[in-house]
């Protein structure tokens, strides 16, 4: 019976040694299994394509879309390559972290296969290139809708949102963006009817309440279109400064294309410095808005909606 106390007694003593290193062991285990659960973790999101399935947190992230940069920014969430050349002056503290893979229209394919990312943003500029992308890393196209673009874009920010673990960053955002627009839409109530204007070097287009340049103004603030009757197209429609003095429009809301893009040519002040021109009620009464260049390199951006929106609201409250 001694001696049996004693195997049990000693066999106690060996399984009581052991079990730290064991359970060292196990924990060990369990967190590298977590780990490698957490570093492939998944999600659904809502894109430009219809839903897609992202990885969570993803570190190394490419982006071909100025903005969604801008949104990245926003939200707090850091870009590791993106595009060779930056013309948004807000986003140059956010590129000197961002290494250059190219442009817009061509991804450098080399530096990303060199990177490795984990997902890759685009927008439609770079929409061509989505398949050959998608071979790298999982891509995404969050190019927001033009008919309907603040309630998109924000759909785009829950995305991002959801992807990087920021929806309280998220939620807040939106609310400054739906401010923004209801100050805007509240100034414009009552002003006269609009139309957007795109120049470039001497040639000119009208967007209208559908168009990728005209719908946020019209739609989303309600500026009424002087010209319902224009047709959609990514490119505008081709106009004449006959049609402008026909047409009369309040107020002229006017991109310049070459200045954005930084293209020499003569700038949009000069090209509608014209006799036929003058005679509009917006040329007359000084309701002529050159909006800010990120209103068509960075359409849908969080910063670029809050930009542009203020920039019409205070011209808006501006006019006598």
């Amino acid at each position: 019976m001694l001696r049996l106390t004693a195997l049990a007694v000693c066999c106690t003593l060996a399984l009581g040694a052991c079990s730290p290193k064991d359970s060292a062991s196990n924990q060990a285990q369990t967190a590298s299994a977590s780990a490698t659960q957490t570093e492939g973790a998944s999600l659904t999101v809502k894109t430009a394509r219809g839903d897609a399935k992202v990885p969570q947190n993803p570190e190394r992230i490419a982006v071909y879309d100025l903005g969604m940069l801008d949104t990245l920014n926003k939200l707090g969430v850091k870009t590791g390559l993106s595009i060779d050349k930056n013309r948004l002056p807000y986003l140059d503290e956010y590129f000197k972290t961002t290494k250059p893979a190219g442009t817009l229209f061509e991804p450098d394919y080399e530096a990303l296969n060199a990177y490795k990312p984990q997902l890759i943003i685009i927008g439609s500029r770079a929409a061509k290139a989505f398949d050959k992308l998608n071979e790298i890393a999982p891509t995404i196209e969050m190019t927001a809708e033009t008919a309907n673009l603040k309630e998109s874009s924000k759909e785009r920010i829950d995305a991002l949102a959801q992807i990087f673990g920021k929806q309280a960053e998220a939620d807040k955002l939106k609310a400054e963006i739906d401010a923004s627009f209801e100050a805007a839409k509240t100034a414009a109530q009552g002003k006269g009817k609009g139309l957007v204007v795109l120049v470039n070097g001497g040639k000119m287009s009208a967007f209208g309440p559908s168009s990728r340049l005209g719908g946020w103004l019209h739609k989303d603030i309600g500026v009424p279109a002087v010209d319902e009757s224009i047709k959609e197209g990514s490119h505008g429609q081709p106009i004449s400064f006959e049609y402008l003095k026909e047409k009369n429009p309040d107020w002229l809301f006017v991109l310049d294309r070459g200045a954005a893009i930084g293209e020499e040519g003569q700038a949009a002040k000069d090209v509608l410095n014209n006799p036929l021109v003058a005679e509009t009620t917006a040329w007359k009464k000084g309701q002529v808005v050159y909006l800010v260049p990120e209103t068509y390199l960075a359409a849908g951006g969080a910063q670029e909606l809050l930009n542009a929106s203020k920039q019409v609201a205070d011209a808006f409250n501006a006019a006598k």
